[in-house]
């Protein structure tokens, strides 16, 4: 759907939006007011195949105009400039950064289809969190996941997943809720339109045992649903025991209407489903609900006549009102970049609400209501502090009267014509997680940056919907309290591992990964005051750390976002050949945090590292443990992924050899039926810029035999690089192909065109090169399929002018993953279904999924230097001998 201005051949576009899913809502809202003239809407079918129509192609809408003001006491305009947020007297708060382990789990299915296993916590998109006040436990639900985490006195965390018998596939929207006052989780799913039925379970004891709401599940709209729980409003009371105390709150939003559903028997079932709001009061797209220690609930909405607003019940969800957010000199204002940021809010002991909001999409507002929203004050820019620019999905969490913190991704680089649109990929900026807090009811703040020397996104985040490479974030995160007053943040790293996360900050590119994070404060006020810490410095927060081996240096990098309020005085580095046994290798005096181990140069040696943070008050806790295997080198091949045998990728996948560590089972398995063969399962997938093909790339699969190839089948790796806002060119495939029987593979590279809502389900290939008679590409017996690919060719983008855009030293090929396809068919051939593959390497469509990321930093055809063990040199040819 697009609005211009005008009609006919001269009409003025204006703006366009394709989610691909068959309704279509979108709010024009141009800084100044909308200029009076006319206007007219083209509506075009979606090329998206999820799109539900059918010909003949009618289309209804509305098409509203409303010029009415914010509020009938407020004047038209306001400030657009949120002012700096008074700073906090008082110490810094401080956080320590814990992500999932790569761990690789059996599974029943993956919101891509039923495959065996997956990287537990890698898949982490639109992450809820909750405490368990009774158990201590921390559960974080994304996707199909609801993984359990707990802390232990040695300040690692422990992490399981114990999913939900109503997260299957297909699902949508994943959203977890806890009741702190009885421990019990919600987690929920949508199912992707159609039917409009939710699915949601709770547990009381920390996922052991679940227990399915009503049969075939809740009614529910179609997007952005939310579950929340508190107390009742007078003059309802709680019933007596063992009645569930609380009320249960399940919302969402039907692209225009919004509707609150209440449970009050503990989240088993529901009742009516209320509006809210329809669209000619408010857009779809709300926050998460949150209830009032008084009962009242609360729902915040992007955009209601133009200005933020919560949309509030006093009467336990039977009628809604809106009340927008402002101060009469300054107001909430909707984004106008993605224009898809919810607002968060939270709300102090005291019912006293904070209002968290991204502010035209450039600044980190926040607000405090102490009358249920019928008035704000204290509106500031929380942001200002470290000079951010661009923000997307804050959040909020509240504790004792007047304390409450808020989070949300940030990025102190502005839009511009030299710094690209940050909501696509011409961005060159890079995003931190930040928290500030509030000990005064917001009238101060003091604003920590979790993730200080380490991005977790690179390049444009998308805010809005639909399908890109910079959408591997979705659309929110989460944050939470403890029983001891601690913030938590549940949030998705998109720039994991060392590739990505030591990158220099002007790279292109990211890592485009989704991995499930927990920002955990170690020092400062907490949300509880009774447990303040009592002194204002401490010993440092443990540092995180990444690695990155390449061509004979480890390259270790460390995230230090708790200092303890005093100066890092030095680094220890801890190395060792076996896991858990690392000894001092280094102590480094300041505070740098990167480290090159140039020592670790046996390629049959995994290094294994720890580091420890000083100051005055003494040391940190050893830091997460990390493993450098050697993997190649950027001459003949870095091996960026390789698959652990012992767990079979395929769907029906088999493989006989042996695990690295352990053995192959005796007796050996006999094959199951109709199980692949080993010419279609992957061992690895490497790339590499060999000097003596100056300007190429060489891609390398390694799969288990090639001795004979079968038909109509594909190998292919795909990859991202995104220097470009052109969907069409953001990701890139190179690949060899067999179509009849007896005829010779052939060799090929393109691009891969994503479907839209949700990217993961279907890509489309078009060819851009043929690569079957340059002299080099080819396979061998053995498996090895080898291709080279000019640079020039697969990341040259002629919009951007010619030259522009081949990758640089420093950039950065993200998801790269390796993919065989089988039984293809002269309609089917060009498609890249992930439900139909046979193997993969953990990227889903547009996203990396795998452990470690799959990230290829561009070094350039240089030399490697000795190489620590000799590899043969690529031959031009194409069939095995």
């Amino acid at each position: 759907m697009t609005l211009l201005q005008g009609t006919g051949a001269t009409a003025q576009f204006l703006h366009t939006e394709d989610n691909g899913v068959g309704n279509e809502v979108f709010v024009y809202e141009p800084a100044g007011g909308v200029l009076p003239g006319n206007y007219s809407v083209q509506v075009c079918a979606s090329s998206n195949p999820l799109a539900p129509f059918a010909q003949p192609y009618t289309y209804a809408g509305t098409f509203t105009y409303n010029d009415t003001a914010v509020s009938v006491s407020c004047p038209p305009n306001f400030t657009e400039t949120l002012p700096a947020a008074p700073v906090a007297s008082g110490a810094k708060v401080g956080y320590e950064n814990f992500e999932a382990p790569g761990v690789l789990t059996q599974i029943t299915q993956t919101s891509s289809g039923a495959f065996t296993v997956e990287y537990l916590g890698h898949s982490a998109i639109e992450p809820s969190i909750g405490v368990n006040w009774r158990t201590g436990a921390v559960n974080y639900k994304s996707d199909l996941e609801t993984l359990f985490v707990t802390f232990g006195a040695n300040g690692l965390a422990s992490w399981v997943n114990r999913r939900a018998p109503t997260s299957q596939f297909i699902d949508s929207d994943p959203i977890g809720f806890t009741d702190r006052d009885t421990g019990r989780v919600f987690v929920s799913e949508l199912t992707l339109l159609s039917p409009d039925t939710v699915k949601i379970s709770y547990t009381d004891n920390d996922g052991q045992t679940w227990v399915p709401d009503q049969t075939g599940g809740i009614a529910s709209a179609v997007d952005h649903e939310t579950i929340g729980g508190g107390p009742y409003h007078a003059p309802l009371t709680s019933p007596p025991p063992p009645a569930y105390p609380n009320a249960v709150y399940y919302c969402s939003q039907d692209l225009e209407t919004a509707l609150c559903s209440r449970s009050d028997d503990g989240g088993l079932t529901y009742g009516p489903s209320i509006p809210m709001y329809v669209g000619t009061q408010c857009g779809g797209l709300h926050g998460h609900v949150k209830v009032a220690p008084d009962g009242t609930v609360y729902v915040p909405n992007r955009d209601c006549s133009g200005t933020q607003s919560v949309v509030v019940s006093e009467d336990n969800g039977v009628t809604w009102a809106i009340r927008p957010v402002n101060t009469c000199t300054y107001a909430a204002k909707p984004s106008l970049i993605g224009q898809g940021d919810d607002p968060a809010l939270s709300i102090d002991a005291s019912g006293r609400v904070y209002f968290a909001f991204s502010n035209f999409g450039t600044s980190a507002g926040v607000a405090v209501s102490e009358d249920k929203g019928n008035t704000w004050r204290n509106m500031f820019d929380v942001g200002a502090a470290y000079g951010v620019h661009n923000v997307a999905f804050p959040t909020a969490t509240a504790g004792d009267a007047g304390r409450a913190a808020v989070a949300f991704y940030g990025s102190t680089t502005r839009n511009g014509t030299s710094t690209g649109n940050s909501n696509d990929t011409t961005f060159t900026g890079v995003w931190h997680l930040y928290v500030a807090h509030t000990f005064d009811g917001g009238n101060t703040w003091t604003v920590s940056d979790a993730t200080p020397t380490m991005p977790m996104q690179r390049g444009g985040l998308l805010r809005g919907g639909g399908a890109d490479t910079v959408r591997n974030l979705c659309d929110f995160f989460d944050m939470t309290t403890d029983a001891q007053g601690r913030v938590l943040v549940g949030y998705d790293n998109g720039c994991a591992g060392g590739p990505c996360s030591q990158a220099l900050p002007t790279a292109h590119g990211n890592a485009y990964s989704v991995a499930a994070t927990i920002a955990r404060q170690s020092s400062g006020r907490r949300m509880l005051g009774a447990f303040d810490p009592t002194a204002p410095t401490s010993v440092p927060g443990m540092p995180f750390v990444t690695q990155r081996r390449v061509n004979g240096v480890v390259h270790l990098g460390w995230n230090e976002a708790d200092t303890g309020n005093l100066p890092i005085t030095k680094y220890r580095i801890l190395r060792g050949i076996s896991r858990g046994a690392e000894t001092v290798l280094t102590n480094i005096s300041g505070s740098p945090t990167s480290y090159d181990d140039m020592t670790a140069t046996d390629p049959t040696k995994t290094y294994y590292y720890k580091v420890v943070a000083f100051n005055r008050a003494g040391q940190s806790v050893p830091s997460n443990e990390v493993a450098a295997p050697f993997v190649g080198t950027t001459c003949d091949g870095l091996i960026i992924h390789r698959n652990d045998p012992s767990h079979p990728e395929a769907t029906g996948g088999y493989i006989l050899t042996a695990a690295p560590t352990g053995p192959t089972p005796a007796p050996v398995p006999t094959p199951p039926p109709g199980s692949t063969v080993p010419q279609l399962l992957i061992d690895y997938i490497a790339v590499a810029e060999p000097p003596s093909m100056p300007g190429y790339f060489m891609f390398k699969m390694k799969v288990g035999d090639l001795s004979s190839v079968p038909p109509n089948s594909r190998w292919r790796i795909a990859w991202d690089y995104s220097p470009t806002s052109n969907p069409n060119t953001q990701m890139y495939y190179v690949g060899m192909a067999t179509r009849a029987p007896g005829n010779a593979p052939t060799f090929e590279y393109g691009t891969l065109g994503d479907a839209g809502v949700p990217a993961i389900l279907l890509l489309s290939e078009t060819r851009l090169g043929d690569l079957t008679n340059d002299g080099v590409s080819h396979y061998d017996s053995d498996g090895t399929i080898t291709m080279y690919v000019p640079k020039a060719a697969v990341t040259n983008h002629p919009e951007l002018g010619p030259g522009v855009g081949n990758p640089r030293v420093g950039d950065l090929l993200g998801a790269i993953g390796g993919k065989t396809i089988t039984g293809d068919t002269p309609q089917t051939n060009t498609l890249e279904r992930s439900t139909t593959f046979v193997d993969h390497t953990f990227v889903k469509g547009n996203s990396d999924n795998s452990y470690p990321a799959a990230t290829y930093v561009v070094v350039g055809n240089v030399s490697c230097g000795p190489a620590p063990t000799p590899t043969p040199t690529p031959r031009p040819h194409h069939s095995p001998h």
